[in-house]
């Protein structure tokens, strides 16, 4: 019966140890292939089948993806990017979806861009506190929810979803956390260390 057990707990820690590479790679495999094959779909409209291949991909959606950084500098280029994207957000499903992929990308993007900039813990009344970050720290547009507040976003573990909470801002204290260590300790319901992988 020890066997077992001892074969059991082997078993689970070889699983824990393996199931996060395997998952990350399947997904990161899968996003590439993904790509890989629309590119080609795309670049043989302009060259030949026989003249294509993933390593010409690659380079051209690496080119685009920097000449569009580029561009995103210039003013009309931003202009025409904020009308097409106003034009997006008014259809009814897909600026849902869109939303949600652009606050996700916001997230994990350009630092400048990220929604989240500062790690807050906030105290509530009946004493326990709970991690969270830090989202406006004035209401200057919305008068009627007063002065010395802030708003902070509280997320839930194990998925994408939280909710946002206006707080005094006594009740607000900043800590010296990363971004994406914080998300970590919050998505994984505090069981992820500081420092650590995964």
């Amino acid at each position: 019966m020890a066997d077992v057990k001892t074969l059991g707990k082997l078993f689970l820690r070889g699983l824990a140890a393996i199931l996060p590479l395997a998952l990350t790679g399947y997904l990161v495999w899968a996003a590439v292939v993904g790509c890989e094959q629309l590119l080609k779909k795309l670049l043989t409209l302009f060259i030949r089948e026989e003249n294509y291949s993933p390593v010409l991909g690659f380079t051209v959606a690496i080119a685009a993806i920097l000449l569009v950084g580029l561009l995103m500098y210039s003013f009309v280029v931003r202009t025409v990017y904020a009308r097409l994207t106003a034009l997006v957000a008014k259809i009814p499903v897909v600026k849902s979806v869109y939303g949600m992929i652009v606050d996700v990308v916001r997230l994990f993007g350009d630092q400048e861009e990220r929604p989240f900039k500062q790690v807050v813990i906030v105290r509530h009344e009946e004493g326990f506190e709970q991690i969270g970050f830090l989202t406006r720290e004035e209401f200057a547009d919305l008068p009627e929810v007063g002065s010395g507040k802030v708003a902070v976003y509280l997320p839930m573990s194990y998925q994408l979803g939280g909710f946002t909470m206006i707080v005094p801002q006594e009740k607000v204290r900043r800590v010296d956390m990363s971004v994406e260590e914080a998300l970590r300790f919050c998505v994984t319901a505090g069981v992820a260390r500081k420092g650590a992988a995964g």
